[in-house]
């Protein structure tokens, strides 16, 4: 009887253990994970504020290709605002470009919402573009469109039959 007395403390003493060792643990993992929430929010706000940094730059340059440099003639459907001297331009910069595409129109719109009243990007209307989701899919730039002086006629903004 004494060695199963003996054997009940013991089980008790361990099932404390584990117990503090899980609250411990869990403890840890919390902290942990609050650590790398705060980490992962940081990096979204400074990727978010390179992302404007980088169109407030290409935007002073309104007039030159956003990839190399040169004169541009199109804009990207997509938002209106990027600049590109030709389609290759605008592939070779879609990688950096499709980050922040979205992102004008939707800064734009909250710029608005708070009274600033800065320039909208709107996007071409979705029989312009070649998905019929209102824009491109992430891995392909959306139409360049060239710029000029006159709005083009309906015969030649669509591009796709309905």
């Amino acid at each position: 009887e004494a060695v199963n007395e003996v054997k009940r403390q013991a089980m008790s003493e361990l099932q404390k253990a584990v117990s503090e060792a899980e609250r411990k643990a869990h403890q840890m993992i919390s902290s942990e994970r609050s650590k790398m929430e705060r980490t992962v929010a940081e990096a979204k706000r400074q990727a978010a504020e390179d992302a404007l940094t980088v169109i407030n730059q290409q935007e002073d340059s309104s007039e030159s290709c956003w990839n190399c440099g040169r004169k541009a003639s199109e804009t990207c459907s997509g938002c209106n605002t990027a600049r590109y001297c030709g389609s290759f331009c605008q592939h070779k910069d879609w990688e950096k470009h499709h980050h922040v595409c979205g992102q004008t129109l939707q800064a734009s719109k909250a710029a608005q919402q708070q009274g600033q009243g800065t320039e909208t990007c709107a996007p071409i209307s979705s029989s312009t573009t070649p998905s019929s989701g209102g824009g491109s899919p992430a891995g392909t730039p959306p139409i360049a469109t060239p710029r000029s002086g006159t709005p083009g006629t309906p015969s030649t903004l669509e591009t796709t039959p309905h």
